[in-house]
């Protein structure tokens, strides 16, 4: 059996281990194993349909070598959704939908109500109203990180600035996205396919500033020894915000020796992670204090924090505001 025949038969098997838990109501499949998108280290994005929030699924989660993230949607809400749909034809509360459940693949949904649902979510999606809230969520994210990063920079906290810049970057990848109609998908191959999608883009200018600013430009051997000597920061770190599996989790669908060939992607990952997590502390300049570098020295290294200084930072900022510009 290949890999992708593997992938498949273990998502399924994973799903169908669901549908006679007491609290889900139906199972589907989404992401990349639904929309018939892996790679030979896709993971699977289970869609639980449940009545209520049930606190014994973890999000992450490792099941037969295979990374699973569990992810619940209200049927409350589905089934409102739905009947407003037949009432006025409204679109606007697909943006209350995760973006896992697109074209998603139902594995079982006895009451047909994921069915019913995956139709109107398929069609609302892309539509250029949609498109456009998506745009503007993201922008309006972006600048938020952006002007605490330049707040930062006026404190001469470098460090804190990067990491609130890191993430401005970010939405206004995922801003770019939306705007060319583009599905955010797969983080471990981001670097990859924010470089793939550079021609629809219209420029390498994105493309170039993301790499630069998460530090992914190194030398790879580099890069990979710092991930090593960090990575029980990063995995106490995560599992205290984000639960017991995490570790685990990152260790097995985030490639945590760097053997897939995506490593750019990957160190990108665990940035992204860590400065979201630490994102209510940056305003308060986390990463500049000293107490930081002193409890946690190879973690400041790999967040490249030895060798970029507040100039380095001030001058991406500089790009940024140029980028940010041509999305009005």
């Amino acid at each position: 059996m290949n890999w992708k025949s593997e992938l498949y038969r273990k998502a399924k098997q994973i799903a169908e281990s669901y549908r006679s838990k007491n609290s889900v109501r139906g199972v589907a499949i989404g992401g990349s194993v639904a929309r018939g998108t892996v790679w030979k280290h896709s993971d699977l994005e289970l869609l639980l349909f449940v009545d209520a929030y049930d606190p014994a699924f973890d999000y992450f989660n490792v099941i037969d070598g295979l990374g699973v993230e569990i992810i619940q949607i209200g049927v409350p809400n589905v089934q409102a959704w739905i009947d407003r749909h037949a009432e006025d034809g409204g679109i606007r509360d697909a943006l209350k939908f995760p973006i896992q459940a697109y074209q998603c693949r139902i594995v079982h949904d006895p009451d047909g109500l994921i069915s019913a649902f995956k139709a109107i979510y398929d069609r609302s999606l892309f539509d250029d109203r949609i498109k456009t809230i998506k745009q503007e969520e993201a922008l309006a994210r972006a600048d938020e990180r952006y002007d605490i990063a330049e707040s930062l920079l006026e404190q001469g906290r470098g460090n804190s600035a990067l990491a609130a810049l890191r993430l401005a970057v970010n939405e206004l990848m995922l801003a770019f996205y939306w705007q060319h109609g583009i599905l955010p998908r797969s983080q471990n191959r981001t670097v990859y396919l924010l470089k793939r999608h550079t021609p629809k883009l219209g420029s390498p200018d994105l493309y170039v500033l993301f790499t630069k600013v998460f530090g992914v430009t190194d030398h790879p051997a580099r890069m990979k020894l710092e991930l090593l000597a960090a990575k029980n920061d990063v995995f106490d770190v995560t599992k205290a915000a984000w639960g017991r599996n995490v570790p685990e989790f990152l260790e097995k669908a985030c490639d945590g020796q760097l053997e897939w060939g995506h490593g750019s992607s990957i160190l990108y990952v665990y940035k992204w992670c860590l400065h979201t997590i630490h994102f209510s502390e940056l305003a308060q300049g986390l990463y500049d204090r000293p107490e930081f570098a002193e409890r946690h020295p190879d973690l400041a290294v790999f967040l490249g924090f030895d060798r970029t200084d507040a100039v380095q930072v001030s001058a991406w900022a500089e790009d940024y505001s140029r980028l940010r510009s041509k999305l009005g």
